[in-house]
């Protein structure tokens, strides 16, 4: 939060942190910038007018990086015309309020962006999970002819090596291990719900653990408990 006049960044900041939320303070533009850059904050909250750095220029600086993209800006201004506030919007905040200012506003908007970028974030989520999904199932469906043309050489080698031939334990190996994939291949094309487990320094899809398409048996029970 970036507000050059003591009182009202006392104030501010008694009122954020009542609400549980941790308050970085900076006194004007150029300090706004520097910590934005080294914490990287949830939200900013900051006067317009600032020494050293304005906060339309803190925001230009900050929308340049693609880190900041997304991060809520709230600007707090005493500027009455409409037109410098809109020159705020255009310049990249999300929203202002006027001074002076009732408390309970600043919370009520703080909360609104906070609870809107928590929203495009789940958002932008699950869409990054449905295309690793789709894409996995795509790139299942590629692999499962060539595996399933191997699977038939395999069993044609076998049926032409002897019981007692050495190759034979290496080449059913190979069979158990081909069967494996392709099951993991269809099943791949099948998830409805999954989990992950982690893999070097990040998570990565269980197969084993993913839940596929439940299919219906057959003789399965209806609703009304008769078998078809």
């Amino acid at each position: 939060m970036a507000e050059d006049e003591p009182h009202l960044r006392r104030m501010l900041q008694f009122i954020l942190e009542r609400e549980g939320w941790q308050v970085l303070l900076a006194s004007d533009g150029e300090e706004a910038l520097e910590i934005a850059r080294r914490e990287r904050p949830d939200l900013l909250l900051m006067d317009i007018m600032m020494p050293r750095r304005d906060g339309l220029d803190v925001v230009r600086q900050l929308r340049a990086s693609e880190e900041f993209k997304a991060t809520p800006v709230i600007l707090l201004t005493a500027l009455a015309d409409s037109r410098d506030r809109v020159r705020g919007l255009e310049t990249g905040a999300d929203d202002y309020v006027a001074k002076p200012f009732d408390p309970r506003e600043v919370v009520a908007r703080v909360k609104a962006q906070l609870r809107t970028r928590e929203l495009a974030a789940g958002a932008l989520s699950a869409e990054r999970v449905r295309v690793a999904l789709e894409t996995a199932g795509a790139a299942a469906h590629e692999m499962s002819q060539p595996l399933t043309v191997m699977m038939g050489n395999i069993d044609l080698l076998l049926m032409r090596i002897e019981p007692g031939d050495p190759l034979r334990p290496l080449v059913e190996k190979i069979q158990q291990n081909g069967a494996r994939a392709i099951a993991l291949l269809r099943k791949m094309q099948t998830i409805q719900s999954y989990t992950t487990k982690p893999y070097l320094d990040q998570a990565i899809l269980d197969l084993e653990q993913a839940s596929p398409i439940a299919e219906e048996a057959p003789g399965a029970k209806d609703e009304s408990g008769e078998r078809d």
